[in-house]
Order: C-alpha cells, then sequence, then structure tokens
C-alpha cells in the first residue's frame, strides 16, 4: 500500500479524536465556569460558628449502648404513614395525626387488640402534635394552620394563628396544663423545614401560650433552634421544650424562685430530640428523629461550608438530611438525668417523633421519611 494511501486511511482518525479532545475540553471549561460561577453566587444565609459536642458512645457501656428494645416493635395501624404524635382520650382510644390533614381513631378490644383506624377529622393541613382538653375536645398544632380545637363530633375551630400582631409560623407540639393553658411550639419563622435553617444554625424558634379564658397567646421563650417537642413536668412547675438542632432540651420555669427564666434539661443528647411526652412516673420519652449527622455537625463548625451547603436547592438536599435508618428513643428522670436507651439498629422502625407509654406499651411515631405506620412495644425492661 503507498504512503498516500495510508495517509488517507489515517486522516479520519486524527480527526476525530480532536473532535473528542475538543468536546473534553470544552465539557470541563464548562464545569470549571460552573463551579466558579456558584461559588461566586452569594449564599442565601450567614451562618453561625457552632462546635458540636461529641455524641455519646453507642458502643461503650452505660444508658446509650446499643440494643434492639424497639426492634420486635408491632404494628398497630398502618393508615397513617407519618404519625407524628400519638395521644388517647378517657376511653383509651388512640389518636393520631397524618402529614396529608387527617386525624385518625384507633380503637382497642377487650383483649387490647387494635381495631381498624378510622377517619376522625381532616384539618386540611398537617397536624402535629394532639392531646385531648377537660373537656373532651382535641387540641391540635397544626403545621400549616395554628392552634386548633375538635369538638368530639369533628368541627374544627382554629383558636390562634398570631401571636403579637405576627403570624404563628410553624405550629408544632403542645402539652396542656390542669387550669387549660397550652403551652405549644412555634418551630421556626421559616415557616417550613428548610436545610436553610439548620446549615444557618441561628435560633428562630418560640415556646407560647395560650390562655383559653382570654383567648390570648403570649411569648413565653424566643430563640431556640428549631422548637419542637413541649410537655409540662407533673407538678407543672417547669415546661420543657426540645431543640431538635442543639441536640437538646430547655426548661422554662413556671413556679418557684425562677419563674419566668430557662435553662437547659438535657443537653448532648445523641441525635434531633422531637417529641416529648411524660409517663405515670413522672419521667419524660423524648423521640430522636434521626441519630446524629456527622456531616452536619462538620458543616456547623466551618461556616463556609455550610453557606455553600445552601446554595444548592432543597430538593438535591432532601436525601442529605433523612434519618438514618435506626431507631431510637430515651427515657429521662424528672431531673433531666439519662434512665436508658431503646434502639433499633436494623432499621425496622426509624425516624421516631414520639415515644408514649400507655398501658404497659410504648407507642412510637414517626414523621415523613421513616417506617411508616403505628408501632407499639411492650414496656418489659
Amino acid at each position: 500500500m503507498s504512503t498516500k494511501a495510508t495517509e488517507g486511511v489515517n486522516r479520519p482518525k486524527g480527526s476525530l479524536r480532536k473532535i473528542v479532545r475538543r468536546f473534553v475540553l470544552s465539557l470541563l471549561t464548562l464545569l470549571v465556569l460552573g463551579v466558579i460561577v456558584f461559588l461566586l453566587i452569594p449564599s442565601p444565609i450567614q451562618p453561625a460558628k457552632w462546635s458540636a459536642p461529641t455524641a455519646p458512645s453507642f458502643q461503650e457501656p452505660g444508658p446509650w449502648q446499643q440494643n434492639n428494645k424497639l426492634s420486635s416493635a408491632q404494628i398497630v395501624t398502618d393508615a397513617p404513614k407519618s404519625p407524628e404524635f400519638i395521644t388517647f382520650n378517657k376511653d383509651g382510644e388512640m389518636y393520631t395525626g397524618d402529614s396529608d390533614g387527617k386525624i385518625y381513631k384507633v380503637a382497642f378490644d377487650a383483649e387490647g387488640n387494635p381495631q381498624k383506624a378510622q377517619v376522625f377529622a381532616d384539618t386540611k393541613g398537617t397536624p402535629n402534635g394532639l392531646i385531648f382538653d377537660a373537656n373532651g375536645n382535641l387540641i391540635v398544632t397544626d403545621v400549616k394552620k395554628g392552634l386548633l380545637s375538635i369538638n368530639p363530633s369533628g368541627s374544627i375551630e382554629v383558636l390562634a394563628d398570631q401571636v403579637d400582631g405576627k403570624p404563628i409560623y410553624l405550629a408544632n407540639e403542645l402539652d396542656i396544663a390542669k387550669d387549660g393553658a397550652i403551652y405549644f411550639s412555634d418551630t421556626s419563622n421559616y415557616g417550613s423545614v428548610t436545610f436553610k435553617e439548620m446549615a444557618e444554625n441561628k435560633p428562630h424558634g418560640r415556646l407560647l401560650k395560650y390562655d383559653p379564658k382570654t383567648k390570648q397567646t403570649t411569648v413565653l421563650l424566643e430563640g431556640l433552634y428549631f422548637a419542637n417537642g413541649v410537655v409540662l413536668s407533673a407538678d407543672e412547675d417547669f415546661v420543657l421544650v426540645a431543640e431538635s438542632y442543639h441536640y437538646q432540651l430547655t426548661r422554662y420555669w413556671l413556679k418557684g424562685p425562677k419563674k419566668g427564666t430557662s435553662d437547659i434539661f438535657a443537653d448532648n443528647l445523641a441525635g434531633f430530640p422531637d417529641n416529648v411526652t411524660r409517663d405515670e412516673q413522672g419521667h419524660f420519652w423524648v423521640g430522636i428523629f434521626t441519630t446524629r449527622l456527622s456531616f452536619v455537625d462538620q458543616m456547623h463548625s466551618n461556616p463556609w461550608l455550610a453557606s455553600t451547603m445552601a446554595k444548592i436547592p432543597q430538593s438535591l438536599l432532601n436525601g442529605a438530611s433523612a434519618p438514618a435508618k435506626h431507631g431510637l428513643a430515651v427515657e429521662l428522670s424528672p431531673q433531666g438525668e439519662l434512665i436508658g436507651s431503646w434502639h433499633d439498629p436494623e432499621g425496622t422502625v426509624y425516624g421516631v417523633t414520639t415515644a408514649t407509654s400507655h398501658n404497659g406499651y410504648l407507642y412510637i411515631g414517626t414523621a415523613p421519611g421513616g417506617s411508616p405506620g403505628v408501632r407499639r412495644i411492650a414496656l418489659t425492661k
């Protein structure tokens, strides 16, 4: 074969290689430019630096040590996919809400077996906290609607959706005192659960009080890091509110020499505390929505990383903040000491928001992203 013929055969191959190289270079240039532009875009937040305490170990002996107490929890009802909170009426019927607005009622037979769930009401919002008042009305904190009252026939009344002339942005959880006063959390003035708020690491939550006699709502405490679960002590001398993003429970004093002040009741929890309930012994049960996420702690200690992450669209970050598939609930003494922890390392139960003690069982509720349905486990120790 002649030299000219050989050159004629190689020329197309050389041209193809050049085209591929140019395409790759163009693509790399676009990627580099994209990264530069992304980094130059101003962040929507100005994060506060925080060095989170080292998370408790699940491996060392002690009350945090990993076990499988929650792993054998049985389904009570799978009608609500995300039963955020669980409560019972005076007849022992269970009530729980779902993220689509429906509130379900579950009765039990003489042997304690759950019956089919029935829809009790539909708030057309997102009912989170729910507790019965002395008159048999179901008082509900609805993320979208505010503080609601639902009478036994299912009729809904808005008790409060504003405070001091401003909206109640995200009514979350509640408890009711013997005098009828309702204590509830307004989680954040962001108005929704967003990754940006977590990255920003600044307090936007409040603890509120509604007086049914005057129908007035007042602010008791501000500057809370994602105000969440609320519960009164047995003597009603203080009320607790969970600060999910700082892994702690804050105590607000209602009586005594410390009345009107607040302090830390329990800190350095092994995850994000959600709802808090009280049992007949005066002990507190805390649902841990997810165990600690190492990248979140790293982000809090690095404001540049946090501000950069906040530029990413929320839809792309939902998976990053999803709960770990490790179910966890903890029991605290009336003084805030950790009595024990209940785990499901197998991930059958996870995304725990509520642990409610009732008639010898621990009932477990969850939120979107967690395992579906209400479950329960016998309270044997």
